[in-house]
């Protein structure tokens, strides 16, 4: 395992875990029955496209950052919502779409702690 760049463990497509210090991941979820993960970034950045995912209900994506960057792009039917601890960090949704009165079954929780560092949620790359 190479500390410097991107991990990914080999659980299953349903759950992601990835860790970075001083790289960068990006990845592609393609499972229909997404159930959330983990996101760990230390002077590194994560890009994870859900273009061609799916999820059902609430699904709760962890992440603990600290001079990183992560980047969502979430399909337009899901809504995002976000209980993140902020340091001199901040959430940015740059989604094309108007998103007053949308309601969604599909929501993608973000929860954990950022410090110094950025979350952009967009709609594609």
């Amino acid at each position: 395992m190479d500390i410097l760049s991107g991990t990914v463990s080999n659980n299953t497509e349903e759950y992601i875990n990835t860790s970075t210090l001083f790289g960068s991941i990006n990845r592609t979820i393609l499972s229909k029955d997404f159930k959330g993960g983990k996101v760990r970034n230390l002077f590194g950045s994560t890009e994870l496209d859900f273009t061609y995912a799916d999820i059902t209900g609430i699904v709760t994506l962890e992440i603990s950052q600290a001079f990183g960057e992560v980047t969502l792009v979430v399909p337009a039917d899901w809504r995002v919502e976000e209980d993140l601890s902020h340091f001199c960090s901040v959430v940015d949704e740059d989604r094309c779409y108007n998103n007053r009165g949308y309601s969604s079954n599909k929501v993608l929780l973000l929860k954990g702690i950022s410090v110094f560092a950025v979350v952009d949620v967009v709609n594609f790359v």
